[in-house]
């Protein structure tokens, strides 16, 4: 990104190949599954930034009609949300987590070939603990890379669990393409499942 670039808040478009790095979920499913006794709560979403358009809206309501129709085969549910800041979601249930990765890197990609990669934010994969608490794996867009989230939902505020954050990140530095920098591990509280 140059200089004008940064002055002026624009992004580069995500890049395809960094799309592909979001199949890497699957072996690091594996890993919470025998190692950390997570299970998948068979529920992920994709978050992205609308946009005031004729054009994109047309393509947000094609992925949402395929989506219907793939979902009539599959064991598969699909719900369009909005957040309280304005984001687009696409929530996707299903019992195959190897199908939510495959769904979702269909829609990203879907997004990125007609030219709204940069409207790409995020995807959310959520596992839960042997507790059945959420611990959440987002993928950045942007950066190409993962980061865990675990909220502690028996607080009463806004906190993390920065330590269990902290050691799933190590136990998955072999499966996933980790960020490195802290910094832009973003909490993201109140996710739609």
């Amino acid at each position: 990104m140059g200089f004008f670039d940064a002055l002026f808040g624009r992004t580069k478009p995500v890049s395809p190949a960094k799309n592909e790095r979001l199949f890497a979920i699957s072996t690091a499913e594996d890993t919470l599954r025998t190692e950390e006794e997570m299970q998948s709560a068979n529920t992920s979403g994709i978050c992205f930034r609308g946009i005031a358009s004729t054009p994109f809206r047309q393509i947000q309501q094609e992925l949402e009609d395929l989506l219907k129709v793939a979902a009539k085969d599959t064991p598969m549910t699909v719900r369009p949300f909005e957040d309280t800041l304005g984001y687009k979601w696409m929530i996707f249930d299903s019992t195959d987590f190897q199908e939510l990765v495959t769904i979702i890197h269909m829609v990203s990609q879907q997004l990125i070939d007609e030219g709204y990669g940069e409207q790409l934010l995020s995807a959310v994969f959520r596992f839960n603990d042997v507790n059945s608490k959420p611990v959440y794996f987002i993928y950045n867009y942007k950066r190409g890379m993962f980061y865990p989230f675990v909220p502690r939902p028996d607080s009463h505020s806004r906190n993390r669990n920065n330590p269990d954050e902290l050691r799933l990140a190590t136990v998955l530095g072999k499966d996933l393409p980790m960020e490195r920098e802290y910094e832009r591990w973003y909490a993201m509280w109140d996710l739609p499942f």
